[in-house]
């Protein structure tokens, strides 16, 4: 288990503060979209102002001579497009079709994904007793996909939404993981690979924004429901400053123990969804369940195995 002594605490608050505002961050991108403003611009709002502001926290902690990309820019930029540009797009577009507490079962399954992106990377096997806990886990997300009707799996853009959702978690599981290969390497912060990785993200996301508009994929939100929206806009352009603990804690507690904090966002979106009035059904919360304990089992076999941090 996780050591909690006087050093590890604040790693630990770090991931807290982190999964509390991912668990808002769903509800709140949910009534955006509804409220009119599509994915693309959303995106937009949410890392236009956001990189604006944790770079502005680089420069008054760690002075403006942080802010360079010391020839690393194309990496930066490529971890930025698939971080920030490919975390928000398919997690805010497809949060249209689907749910704020179908998104952040989804986004449970990151220690599961991040564990099959290491094995590939790193050209070894998981364990069986990691292979089984991650087919149930997968089984568990199934269940809350389709309410245990699989057989109308097909028939709705719901299920459209949930692979968006799926790629979404998938993004950030790489940005993770490189993320982390930066701060090692490098030994840079992580408020300063958070700042820089967003701001180079942020061309990518201007560019796609604006390609969309073009094509008329996008469509320029009213007046009307950006007012509608301030405070959901607030609640998204503040968690861009989470990524700063969410890196922090990784770095401290390491990616199997910093992971395994990503299990209580469905709990505290499910709670937001409960207090707004949503029904949430027997076999999505079984299947929530089923999702959460198989992560849980696993982070237990992986700390039994030798050799793992």
């Amino acid at each position: 288990m996780i050591q909690t002594n006087h050093h590890s605490f604040k790693y630990i608050l770090y991931l807290l503060i982190t999964v509390i505002s991912w668990g808002i961050m769903y509800p709140c991108s949910k009534h955006a979209v509804l409220s009119g403003i599509d994915g693309y611009y959303l995106t937009l709002l949410r890392y236009g102002f956001g990189a604006i502001l944790v770079s502005l926290v680089l420069i008054l902690v760690e002075g403006k001579q942080k802010y360079k990309t010391e020839g690393h820019g194309g990496l930066l930029w490529l971890l930025g497009t698939v971080g920030f540009a490919g975390l928000n797009f398919f997690t805010f577009i497809g949060i249209g079709y689907s749910t704020a507490e179908h998104a952040t079962i989804i986004l449970a399954l990151m220690p599961m994904l991040s564990i099959m992106l290491s094995s590939l990377i790193e050209r070894r096997l998981p364990t069986l007793k990691t292979c089984l806990c991650t087919l149930f886990a997968f089984f568990g997300i199934v269940l809350v996909i389709t309410n245990g009707d699989i057989k109308h799996i097909a028939t709705s853009n719901r299920y459209i939404g949930d692979l968006l959702l799926l790629i979404a978690t998938m993004c950030w599981v790489i940005y993770t993981y490189f993320a982390n290969q930066f701060i090692t390497k490098y030994h840079w912060s992580p408020l300063r690979i958070t700042a820089l990785s967003s701001s180079l993200g942020a061309v990518s996301i201007i560019t796609i924004t604006l390609f969309a508009t073009y094509y008329q994929l996008a469509k320029v939100p009213s007046l009307n429901a950006i007012n509608t929206s301030l405070i959901d806009i607030f609640v998204l352009v503040s968690t861009t400053l989470v990524i700063i603990t969410w890196n922090a804690g990784i770095k401290g507690l390491g990616a199997i123990n910093g992971t395994l904090f990503v299990n209580l966002v469905p709990v505290i979106s499910f709670i937001i969804g409960i207090y707004q009035g949503h029904s949430i059904f027997k076999m999505e919360m079984i299947g929530a369940i089923m999702t959460i304990a198989a992560l849980i089992l696993n982070n237990l076999v992986i700390r039994q195995q030798p050799n793992k941090t």
